[in-house]
């Protein structure tokens, strides 16, 4: 069973990006913790509530079998967040794979992550990936050979589940 950090805005987070991926996790037999900037309940801009247990500041991504960014308007808030693009370095440093969709993939942007690695994100911030050096491709969902996966938005959410499943050993 692997451990899964998924990072959420603590609103406006986009709701399908957040609870598809999660539902398909756990339904897989994994873990999912949430975490956002401060722990506690989180809204979705279509509605939903998720609670996060825990703030970035106090947790780890290498810690974890795989970090996850939901995506969704109030992403543009973690783009410059020193904890979030700490949590991704984490995690990537450990070989884990990290993942991001729709807006939010502009904050492994901003870790460093996307340099000379394949990437799709939300329209809008592809001029921000190209800025950053990522290699932007089509597609809804792209999984770089290096193990970071990003979708293009709320759509992908089930396809760009199954690719990062694909990176995690099977739950027992």
């Amino acid at each position: 069973m692997a451990e899964i950090l998924l990072v959420v805005a603590p609103r406006g987070f986009r709701d399908e990006e957040a609870l598809v991926p999660k539902a398909r996790f756990e339904a897989s037999g994994h873990r999912v913790t949430v975490a956002s900037v401060a722990a506690g309940a989180c809204r979705g801009s279509l509605g939903a509530w998720i609670q996060a247990p825990v703030s970035l500041a106090e947790t780890r991504g290498d810690r974890y079998d795989a970090v996850v960014f939901a995506g969704g308007e109030g992403s543009l808030a973690l783009i410059q967040d020193a904890s979030a693009h700490r949590v991704a370095r984490e995690a990537w440093r450990a070989r884990r794979p990290v993942g991001a969709l729709c807006a939010a993939v502009s904050i492994l942007a901003e870790a460093g992550l996307l340099e000379g690695r394949r990437a799709t994100a939300w329209p809008e911030r592809h001029h921000h990936l190209r800025k950053r050096g990522a290699v932007l491709c089509d597609g809804g969902v792209v999984t770089d050979p290096e193990g970071i996966v990003t979708a293009a938005g709320p759509a992908w959410a089930a396809a760009f589940a199954d690719a990062m499943l694909r990176l995690l050993p099977a739950a027992t």
